[in-house]
């Protein structure tokens, strides 16, 4: 006979649900840092503006710390990866009036589209990405 406090199989422990979210958002905070350091990189030496990176790589790197799909992840994904991306835009381009983060977040209306365009998409890809999917605890393949 089975206790009701045990997990059914198909079902993990909340301490595992728990331990889950915890692996996948230290992941978005290190693909965060990760996207940052990325972006910048690109735009100094290479000159190339691919604000989608630091969102995309929340979401990647928080995928792989993963084993099955959590929506709430995707969410707190998508947020992380904004932040990111707002943040990576004021360290390389400040206002020239005034470049402290306050007036930078006073202002964001006054950025470009491309800035908005590349926030959107990586936003949605830091959502879908950290997410998860439904990978199997094995790993070992079928």
């Amino acid at each position: 006979m089975e206790s009701l406090d045990s997990p059914s199989p198909g079902r993990p422990s909340a301490s595992s649900d728990i331990l889950m979210l915890l692996r996948g958002l230290g992941g978005a905070i290190v693909g965060a840092v990760l996207g940052l350091v990325a972006f910048t990189l690109l735009i100094k030496y290479v000159g190339v503006y691919a604000m989608a990176i630091p969102g995309a790589l929340v979401g990647v790197v928080c995928s792989y710390c993963i084993t099955r799909r959590i929506l709430v992840l995707g969410i707190v994904c998508a947020a992380i990866a904004a932040t990111t991306m707002i943040i990576a835009e004021w360290w390389n381009f400040p206002f020239r009036k005034n470049d402290g983060l306050g007036f930078f977040l006073q202002n964001l209306g006054q950025l470009s589209g491309l800035f908005w365009i590349s926030l959107f998409l990586g936003s949605g890809l830091a959502f879908w990405f950290g997410q998860g999917n439904e990978r199997t605890g094995s790993r070992g393949g079928s």
